[in-house]
């Protein structure tokens, strides 16, 4: 693969290491975004500098809006609760990852992902994981031209709300139906555009795209991480799909970088911080035994902040709640190693 080649737009699919290269048509104007406070879906982002216009608050009794999570909606799990599942996924790690063999096409698309930081020798990396429309991806590449910025996610179908990758998507594949290339939407595992080049989309399973770069020494080159989907299973029966009772939430500390959750649910923030203090405690079963999380365990303490109405809205749920009136939280995880 020539990586000069690479940076134009890269779209392969499973069980090729052979991309097909196409400088696609862009659009002049990105249009992402929207004004319903519904789903993340498509709209603008003519400002990237700033908030979205503002609108009337859609507000009820109490400063709190229609799509307000807070303990009488959702009520904070107990501590003890919280600390046996965190401990048990920080003790039991090893034997978790022994019984999920990684898959070839997330293999695949972190062999893209690799090359692609490769071709950026001496640029640090930061990651959108579960970058849904890939809206904060596009804003991070922006904001930061010198990083590599990889966004992850495992559906491309949320991808395809975009205009800027739809319209990739959909010009590589009539080109490959006129040149009987069998490649769809729904096989596509990576793409770049010539404008942004130091962005890259990828499709991939979190959990073990994370593992393949943790195995590659990605840990020493990654500066941030997000994690940015606002409201994940906001019932308590569905506690152990969050990211901070997940078996695979000690990856996320091993990862390394600075970590950027965002959300309108504060107690989801300040249980993923708890969850920080208690793997900062335990013995951890992978990487030589190193506890990988007490280097975040100052800024854990502090918790979450409120962001102003007047912050950038990185995401489409974002600029929906700041434009009703909706609160946004932020935990700012940093690493300190001393």
């Amino acid at each position: 693969m020539r990586l000069a080649t690479f940076l134009q737009s890269a779209l392969v699919a499973p069980g090729s290491r052979q991309p097909v290269f196409r400088q696609p048509m862009l659009p002049a104007l990105v249009r992402l975004g929207s004004t319903d406070c519904g789903s993340e879906s498509s709209g603008d982002v003519d400002n990237l500098n700033g908030s979205s216009t503002i609108m009337e608050p859609n507000l009820v009794a109490g400063n709190r809006t229609r799509y307000t999570i807070d303990d009488s909606t959702c009520p904070p799990v107990e501590y003890d609760v919280l600390k046996k599942i965190v401990s048990k996924h920080c003790t039991s790690l090893s034997a978790y990852l022994s019984n999920r063999p990684i898959a070839e096409h997330t293999r695949e698309a972190f062999h893209i992902a690799r090359e692609f930081v490769e071709s950026h020798p001496h640029s640090k990396i930061i990651l959108d994981s579960g970058c849904g429309t890939g809206r904060s991806t596009l804003l991070l590449s922006k904001m930061n031209p010198d990083h590599v910025v990889i966004g992850i996610d495992r559906s491309l179908a949320r991808l395809n709300r975009n205009a800027v990758y739809r319209t990739t998507f959909q010009e590589r594949i009539e080109s490959d139906r006129n040149n009987d290339v069998a490649l769809s939407d729904e096989n596509v595992l990576a793409i770049t555009t010539p404008d942004r080049p130091n962005l890259l989309i990828i499709r991939a399973e979190l959990s073990n795209f994370w593992r393949c770069a943790i195995d590659s020494g990605w840990s020493a080159l990654i500066h941030k991480h997000y994690l940015l989907y606002p409201n994940p299973y906001p019932k308590n029966s569905r506690l152990k799909s969050r990211w901070h009772a997940h078996p695979s939430f000690p990856l996320i500390l091993q990862l390394g970088g600075d970590v950027v959750v965002r959300s309108n649910w504060e107690g989801y923030l300040k249980q993923f911080a708890s969850a920080v203090l208690i793997a900062a405690d335990e013995v951890w079963s992978y990487d030589d035994d190193k506890n990988v999380a007490r280097k975040y365990s100052a800024s854990a303490l502090n918790g979450p902040i409120r962001l102003e109405p007047n912050e950038i809205p990185m995401t489409n749920f974002e600029k929906k709640y700041f434009d009703c009136g909706e609160r946004v939280y932020e935990l700012f995880l940093q690493q300190n190693e001393h």
